[in-house]
């Protein structure tokens, strides 16, 4: 879908949940972020994203790691380009992620912005977004209030809970792919998942 080139002239950068919608299945937003990624040009991400979508599509969203990798061979080959990050980069995001309070990975991708010329980041992140701001840099959003709407209540309710919850759901997943009576029995104990046994 995206690619990997030091050839193309760097506009915005790509918050990671943006990349996330738009790869996956089935999810009210995935057909907005792609259209928006499409309508663009001069994307760029950090190489410390493709570990954060990694993480995301298949702790939160559940994909299997195999698809998820095969997703991120075809970002990286498409129009988007991924930049490294070396240590200097990463010591700026860490002061940087500590006085505007975001993650560090929102941090890792401002200094790539704000090092590399770039006047825009994408992002759905309300707190990343006013940081960008606060370091003088525009942001654009992917979903207009409707649909950031309707992913609330999708996730709501095809999502498990943050915290204990997601952790089980995780353990249930792992379980039914070796043994399928045990995750029955865990998920039936552990009240579908929403408590510990």
């Amino acid at each position: 879908m995206m690619t990997s080139s030091s050839d193309v002239r760097l506009e915005r950068g790509l918050d990671t949940v943006i990349l996330v919608y738009s790869l996956l299945e089935g999810h009210p937003a995935s057909s907005a972020c792609e259209q928006f990624l499409r309508s663009r040009t001069g994307w760029f991400l950090s190489s410390l994203s493709l570990l954060e979508a990694t993480a995301v599509l298949h702790k939160v969203y559940g994909v299997p790691v195999s698809n998820v990798h095969k997703k991120l061979v075809e970002v990286c080959m498409g129009p988007i380009s991924v930049l490294s990050v070396d240590e200097w980069a990463v010591l700026e995001a860490i002061e940087r992620s500590e006085a505007l309070r975001i993650d560090l990975t929102d941090a890792v991708l401002l200094v790539l912005a704000i090092r590399n010329g770039v006047p825009c980041i994408a992002t759905e992140d309300e707190p990343f977004a006013r940081a960008c701001q606060t370091a003088g840099l525009k942001t654009e959003a992917a979903l207009d209030e409707a649909l950031r709407q309707q992913v609330a209540e999708w996730e709501e309710q095809w999502l498990p809970a943050k915290g204990l919850p997601r952790v089980l759901r995780q353990i249930e997943r792992w379980l039914f792919t070796r043994y399928p009576e045990v995750a029955r029995e865990f998920r039936s104990i552990t009240g579908e998942c929403s408590h510990l046994p």
